[in-house]
């Protein structure tokens, strides 16, 4: 054996062929000129920040330097709001984000990620833009459907899951496909295993599906439905079975939101996460006056994915993290 070769020396090789890669390429082309034809602003954001998100469902990765603590970003949210407070109108970015713990056939701990936000409209409206942007990458009808959230439900088990006592949601769920450590009490994580185990898998096939009015408990960064407080301007955009986008009509109330985040570090300690603090720098932003706008998330390499056909999220990337043979806890 010579010097230096060991079990797995394979492993240097790229994972993705060279016509993924061209098509990953060519996708994002066609992205940025999705972009420019609209004068929507492609900005270059901080890969690193000062603090962490409170969103109990994440957990970033920290990083030591040599004089403080850093974050990488999961998402560029709170620099583009700073610049949407500041005046400069339509902006995107198309970069790579970080989430700790997500690895699998759709995630990958290091993932590329189109955000951007839309001055005056509402979440509708973006909706339908997003929805044309994705069915045109990947070749499919450009007009979606839309599904409220809580028909997914009622159709599917009869339920209403607003008002449904929980322990009926857990007992719908088919004893050898209930998940270890899901909470049968927690409310909101039986709405995501629905959502990502059983109705998301089903949707889609043949056109883009926008699921829109999601609880208030599932609002995140979204304002409420002034005319239903029950439900938050929040949607999801699925396609080919696979949830691909998150948008929101964007909370620009600085007070409520400061409010939201508070009950997300409770629950984080509550449930035993790692506190982290509220970024005051995107809190003043916020306090100085975010224009009215709706803003998505969209998962750029599951549009890749679809794109090439389907398979397995690390099939896009010439090196994902799940190939790098690192040693276990390294």
């Amino acid at each position: 054996m010579r010097a230096g070769r060991s079990e797995g020396a394979d492993n240097w090789r790229p994972q993705a062929g060279r016509e993924t890669l061209c098509l990953r390429a060519a996708l994002k082309a066609r992205v940025r000129a999705f972009m420019d034809e609209r004068g929507i602003l492609e900005v270059d954001t901080p890969h690193l920040a000062g603090y962490a998100v409170p969103d109990p469902e994440l957990s970033c990765f920290s990083v030591t330097g040599s004089r403080a603590r850093y974050w990488l970003i999961p998402s560029p949210e709170y620099h583009l709001k700073r610049l949407l407070a500041a005046g400069y109108g339509d902006v995107y970015s198309l970069g790579p984000v970080f989430r700790d713990g997500e690895e699998g056939l759709l995630h990958e701990p290091e993932f590329t990620l189109l955000e951007y936000y839309r001055v005056g409209w509402d979440a509708r409206a973006l909706a339908c833009e997003a929805a044309e942007l994705v069915a045109g990458l990947i070749g499919w009808p450009n007009r979606p459907r839309f599904v409220r959230f809580v028909d997914l439900f009622e159709e599917t088990l009869g339920l209403d899951p607003l008002t449904v006592p929980c322990e009926r949601l857990w007992e719908a769920i088919e004893p050898e496909r209930r998940p270890a450590g899901l909470d049968p009490a927690d409310r909101t994580a039986l709405w995501d295993f629905w959502l990502g185990t059983v109705f998301y898998p089903r949707l889609g096939e043949e056109e883009a599906v926008v699921v829109h009015d999601f609880p208030a408990e599932a609002a995140a960064l979204a304002r409420l439905d002034p005319a239903d407080a029950r439900f938050a301007q929040r949607f999801e955009i699925v396609v080919g079975g696979i949830e691909v986008a998150n948008g929101y009509h964007e909370l620009a109330d600085a007070v409520e939101q400061e409010q939201r985040f508070e009950r997300d570090r409770a629950i984080r300690r509550r449930t035993g996460r790692p506190d982290v603090g509220i970024d005051p720098e995107f809190m003043a932003a916020l306090g100085s006056g975010l224009p009215d706008c709706s803003g998505i998330a969209i998962g750029f390499d599951r549009v890749v994915l679809l794109a090439a056909g389907g398979g397995a999220l690390a099939s896009t990337l010439a090196f994902p993290l799940a190939g790098s043979g690192r040693e276990a806890g390294s």
